[in-house]
């Protein structure tokens, strides 16, 4: 009875491994064509310089700091006259705004002694006309000098005296400000003079700049734009720089998946020449529109296909070639999508996000 126990034990367990077997063989699998590509950096400059010794070839192999491309950069005759003339642009208009402060300080030294000049009339006069009437007081014993003493006109040469002193003090602080902003700095023209000035003294010193481009990184020469001894304009390309290993793999997707492909899938990316080499990648672009699937990643090239372009981002450290061919086999593909082909699982792999 012990041995049939155990019997009855071995057949459930062969039977659940054939079953989980037969649904592993069973799993559907889409696959698509694409191609491994390096990061291209394009090394340009925002000037124009002029080439001394290329240093190294298409297609080498180079580490980080490794010489390029000894360059040295000549300023141009233009950028050199340039300098004085806006200098002395500036400087016409340093002085006209000198010379619009400095009238605005004599507008209102005139304003304060032309007030100043009616509170003395006006104080005179008033002054003038407190006499008049103390003459007409003093054959009089009737009344009282003391009440005629503070009179209303004192009152209103009092209150000019104070106005006298109020005008002082407004114009005295107006003229002031305009003087304190000449001299902490207000002038809106001496910064830019000044860095012209330094800036001219920098470039006479250096005419002629050397320049030596280094590699940025480790990674392989791509084309050489340029030649020994030529001049190269700004912002054109002087030297095109990959990564030693594919970071991405371009392909497109069928045109009946195009809504079910998202970004951060996942695809299994598999070597046509070397079934040993593969990796997981993660979705990371998707294309805009539908186009032609080029010849080269058709199922059938005769027959045209179109799809839909995505950007695969997989890890740096793999075996594969600049522009290889590689399988996508997308790991989530709907329940309901039938599959062209299908395939046993590979085990004890995981995906690199």
């Amino acid at each position: 009875m012990r041995y049939l126990n155990i019997f009855y034990l071995f057949v459930i367990i062969v039977g659940l491994l054939l079953w989980r077997l037969n649904s592993s063989m069973n799993k559907e699998v889409v696959t698509f064509y694409g191609f491994a590509e390096n990061k291209e950096t394009e090394i340009n400059f925002n000037y124009s310089v002029a080439v001394g010794k290329i240093h190294v070839s298409p297609g080498e192999l180079v580490e980080e700091g490794t010489p390029l491309l000894d360059m040295f950069r000549i300023q141009s005759k233009e950028t050199l006259a340039d300098q004085p003339f806006r200098i002395r642009e500036l400087k016409a208009k340093e002085r006209a705004w000198l010379s619009e402060k400095e009238g605005d300080i004599k507008l209102i030294q005139t304003q304060k002694r032309l007030e100043l000049e009616q509170i003395a009339n006006d104080i005179q006069k008033l002054k003038a006309q407190k006499k008049f009437q103390s003459t007409l007081y003093e054959d009089l014993k009737s009344i009282d000098k003391t009440e005629t003493a503070n009179s209303p006109i004192d009152d209103k040469i009092k209150a000019l005296e104070n106005e006298r002193g109020l005008v002082i003090e407004t114009f005295d602080q107006k003229i002031e400000n305009i003087r304190a902003e000449l001299k902490i700095g207000g002038n809106p023209y001496k910064v830019e003079i000044n860095r012209l000035q330094a800036e001219q003294a920098f470039d006479a010193e250096n005419k002629m700049i050397d320049i030596q481009l280094k590699a940025p990184a480790k990674g392989l020469i791509g084309n050489i734009y340029c030649k020994e001894a030529e001049h190269i304009p700004s912002y054109k390309t002087l030297i095109s720089f990959y990564e030693p290993n594919p970071s991405l793999v371009k392909g497109f997707v069928q045109e009946d998946l195009i809504l079910h492909v998202a970004l951060k899938d996942s695809f299994l990316i598999r070597s046509t020449k070397e079934a040993n080499t593969f990796c997981y990648g993660i979705v990371t672009g998707l294309g805009s529109r539908i186009v032609e699937i080029p010849e080269r990643l058709r199922k059938m090239r005769d027959y045209k296909t179109f799809g839909r372009e995505i950007l695969i981002s997989i890890p740096k450290e793999n075996n594969f070639l600049q522009k290889e061919k590689v399988i996508l086999e997308f790991l989530n593909p709907p329940k309901d999508y039938k599959p062209m082909q299908k395939r046993a699982p590979m085990v004890d792999l995981k995906v690199n996000e």
